[in-house]
């Protein structure tokens, strides 16, 4: 999920390398997934790619997907990751971050996937962001299920990624380029 993405993508590179029976790309925004399919089918022309245009808040459409493909492996990457935006759009924040998690991993355990790898983040220690305290919140889930189900969850914290998409790299560079000024989103931020 979240195939478009910084780190959906490249997890997208990094699994072509190992020649998956199928791998199925999830998103909600069709500019970034078409990206990744057309750089994938150019590096690895014979890789069977399944390209959804699927919201994981979207329970009847993952339904579909897996029912169709019964993934083996999941790596959920989709998620609302903007501090200062989520803080002003909390219930996008749960929606997304929570619910879309809990309906992953709802359909990964009814069709059997056997691993099932969340991307969190550094934020959801010690949560003091909306933000950071929906990717917690979706931790929970992930470590709650791995008690109930065959399915093997875990999830990952990443720190900030270097020039990510919306990270501040590419922020200060845009910043840089227009003449500045260079701007953070808060005097106390570190």
């Amino acid at each position: 999920t979240g195939a478009g993405g910084s780190i959906g993508s490249e997890l997208c590179r990094q699994i072509a390398c190992f020649a998956p029976k199928v791998l199925i790309l999830l998103d909600n925004y069709e500019n970034s997934l078409y990206e990744i399919q057309l750089e994938l089918v150019h590096r690895y022309g014979a890789l069977d790619l399944e390209v959804q245009v699927v919201d994981i808040k979207d329970k009847g459409a993952l339904e579909t997907v897996f029912k169709s493909f019964k993934p083996e492996a999941v790596f959920h990457a989709a998620a609302h990751k903007h501090v200062p935006l989520m803080e002003n759009n909390p219930v996008s924040a749960i929606k997304n971050n929570i619910i879309g998690t809990k309906n992953l991993v709802e359909a990964a355990d009814r069709w059997g996937t056997k691993v099932f790898i969340s991307i969190s983040t550094d934020k959801a220690v010690n949560p003091t962001s909306v933000m950071g305290a929906s990717k917690r919140v979706s931790e929970m889930i992930i470590q709650h299920y791995n008690t109930l189900s065959s399915t093997r969850f875990a999830a990952v914290r990443f720190g900030n990624v270097l020039a990510s998409k919306g990270s501040v790299v590419p922020i200060f560079r845009q910043q840089i380029a227009r003449g500045g000024p260079v701007t953070v989103t808060h005097p106390e931020m570190t």
